[in-house]
């Protein structure tokens, strides 16, 4: 069994059971920072930065390095944010002060530290889901995309540090019945969507044993998700899926 830490942000958790339920289904109890400095301080209670000096052999020319990594202090084999969008909004309200609003040089420094906030949690080892809400974009041309619900210019280029990424869809058939499902492939609608494993199909079940599939196949150590979607499309109760094997 993977255990996982479980960092609920919004109060989605019972989307899973309880609290009993989710220790259960993924190893570790819920744990809830009501701010954005009090996660930081949960991230480093949990995990020590290393720098690792190693030797690479190009051509027959030894060439030292140094690498950046973080290492658990306990049994943890990954770590979930349900969702990054509302941990983006906890920094924000924090720097709108008694004023509650930004300030032109705020903004800079939301980029800033949400930029810093990926860095780190992509470093660390095993598996990162990060789920985080969608909202309509209005093209030029009329035509609708779906982007990432994060303030501030992030929003942007925030897939660069996934894996995979995916959109949330459902559909619903003739009898009423609703498959939710995972767009992985690039469309002009979902255009931050992406497999670089190239294993998966266009859309897949939402169902994390299809990933923890192909990463195996490929050979990683672990795996970086992102998970965009509206709310009850999926993206908390998926999470059952990661165990279901075990």
């Amino acid at each position: 069994m993977k255990k996982l830490l479980y960092f609920d942000l919004e109060h989605g958790k019972r989307t899973l059971g309880s609290r009993q339920d989710i220790e259960k289904m993924l190893g570790y109890p819920t744990l809830e920072p009501s701010s954005y400095k009090e996660f930081q301080k949960i991230v480093k209670q949990l995990y020590v930065p290393k720098t690792v000096e190693e030797t690479v052999n190009i051509g027959g020319i030894k060439v030292k390095q140094s690498r950046k990594v973080v290492e658990p202090k306990a049994e943890i084999d990954g770590i979930i944010v349900d969702t990054v969008s509302e941990l983006s909004k906890k920094y924000m309200r924090s720097l709108m002060g008694t004023e509650n609003k930004m300030q032109l040089q705020d903004w800079s420094k939301l980029k800033n530290t949400l930029d810093n906030l990926l860095d780190m949690l992509t470093m660390l080892p095993g598996i990162l889901i990060c789920n985080c809400h969608s909202k309509i974009q209005t093209m030029g041309d009329g035509e609708n995309k779906i982007i990432p619900y994060i303030d501030g210019s992030t929003k942007e280029d925030i897939s660069k540090w996934f894996d995979f990424v995916f959109y949330c869809k459902a559909k619903t058939g003739l009898k009423g019945n609703t498959q939710f499902l995972w767009r992985t492939a690039r469309t002009e609608k979902y255009d931050n969507a992406k497999d670089r494993s190239r294993l998966l199909d266009a859309e897949i079940p939402q169902d994390y044993q299809l990933v923890l599939d192909a990463v195996k196949e490929k050979g990683w150590n672990g795996a970086r998700v992102l998970v965009i979607g509206s709310p009850g499309a999926g993206k908390t109760y998926s999470l059952q899926t990661i165990n279901k094997r075990s």
